[in-house]
């Protein structure tokens, strides 16, 4: 028969349907009808077969299984007690450092410190979202809308008791495109908090993206000021919206103008306290306010478990993003070394075009200087009576161009 499939030969007809069997393995015999179609039968009494519990973690593995960019580099191990403590001891660490990771997400990422995270909050930015008067943490871990997508990781995420989104991030090092990764954070904290069933967009969450900075941003470069909103305007520098915000607080211009600021502001004195609370003498500690002095406990390292020494010094040995600080230093010395060399090339070539200038006004000199000679003979040649062809032969002249010296 003309419809046998590759490597199959007709085993025997039963009920006049067509059986056939493998040649490479005759003891197994397939249903002639279609070999996908038995194939597919199989798979799907297989997905019957699965349990709902074992379904669902595939479905797991699957959704953890998502590509999340470059593989990230291998995190040191936790340090032991014992290191831990030898760590503590030779720094002299006595009091935490509220901009490392460990000492950001202790303060302002934790339950029981809420208070401080909605003072902070209140103080900056209460002029747009009103008083914050309580606040629920989030998941710092937002996926991308396909499995392809990138997804990101914020250093904390909470929304308060209007639904509002708040995205707080502490950036101790320069990065290049940070301003591009909050439009991604921002962008993705909007679709990902849409409700489904809102049809004409009446529900659209109101996000905030606080930023504390250890340096001086590039785009505030000349700015004196040290905190930054940044909204949405228009042309007529209207605001278009408020439903969207970036905050910037730069540290390093704080700490720069601390001797000439006002401390009875309550931004002062939370900020004081980021920059300063590792140096605050124990004389000192009694004139703090009450917030500052709740501050201050919380960065006690003697008040701390054997397991937030060790996570707080895991931290410390582990300093993140490094490798992106370097690279951005490096581009930005690239990019001043890119304007200087423009800058110099001009300066030389202004130099070069006088240079020439000079040169090129001597000989232009020189050639005008001859054809005023040339001209003068030969009007004292014509007014003796010479003609063209006798004053050709005299000057050594073409007739043509000593016609064009009379005409000038």
């Amino acid at each position: 028969m003309t419809n046998v499939l590759p490597a199959l030969y007709i085993c025997r007809r039963k009920n006049g349907r067509v059986w056939r069997r493998c040649a490479r393995c005759p003891r197994i015999t397939v249903c002639g009808t279609d070999r996908l179609t038995r194939m597919n039968e199989i798979t799907n009494q297989n997905k019957k077969n699965m349990s709902r519990k074992t379904r669902k973690q595939k479905a797991l593995k699957t959704k953890l299984s998502r590509p999340s960019g470059k593989q990230k580099k291998k995190r040191t191990r936790l340090p032991s007690l014992k290191e831990t403590e030898t760590y503590i001891r030779e720094h002299n660490l006595k009091v935490m450092d509220p901009l490392s990771d460990y000492g950001f997400k202790r303060l302002l990422a934790s339950e029981r410190n809420k208070d401080i995270l909605m003072h902070l909050l209140n103080v900056f930015i209460s002029e747009d979202t009103g008083k914050i008067t309580d606040i629920s943490y989030l998941s710092t871990e937002m996926l991308g809308i396909r499995k392809e997508d990138k997804y990101v990781r914020y250093d904390l995420f909470c929304k308060n008791q209007d639904g509002g989104r708040f995205i707080v991030e502490m950036q101790n090092g320069k990065q290049s495109n940070y301003v591009d990764r909050l439009r991604v954070y921002t962008s993705l904290a909007t679709i990902q908090n849409l409700p489904k069933n809102d049809k004409y967009y009446k529900k659209v969450p109101k996000v905030y993206s606080f930023n504390i900075m250890s340096y001086d941003m590039p785009e505030f470069k000349g700015k004196k000021r040290f905190f930054s909103k940044i909204y949405h305007k228009d042309d007529d520098n209207d605001i278009f919206t408020k439903n969207m915000v970036y905050y910037f607080v730069e540290l390093s211009k704080f700490a720069a103008q601390l001797e000439e600021l006002d401390m009875s502001d309550e931004r002062n004195l939370i900020l004081y306290m980021f920059t300063n609370v590792v140096y605050i003498p124990e004389t000192e500690v009694n004139s703090l306010t009450p917030m500052q002095m709740r501050f201050y406990e919380e960065c006690q390292i003697s008040n701390f478990t054997n397991m937030e020494k060790q996570d707080y010094v895991k931290s410390l040995m582990d300093y993140p993003s490094v490798q992106e600080m370097v690279e951005c230093e490096r581009a930005e010395a690239k990019e001043e070394g890119i304007q200087q060399g423009i800058q110099i090339g001009i300066e030389q070539g202004i130099q070069q075009g006088i240079q020439q200038g000079i040169q090129q006004g001597i000989q232009q000199g020189i050639q005008q200087g001859r054809m005023g000679e040339r001209r003068q003979l030969i009007n004292g040649l014509t007014a003796n009576g010479f003609d063209i062809s006798t004053i050709a032969k005299v000057t050594g002249l073409d007739e043509t161009e000593i016609r064009k010296l009379i005409e000038e």
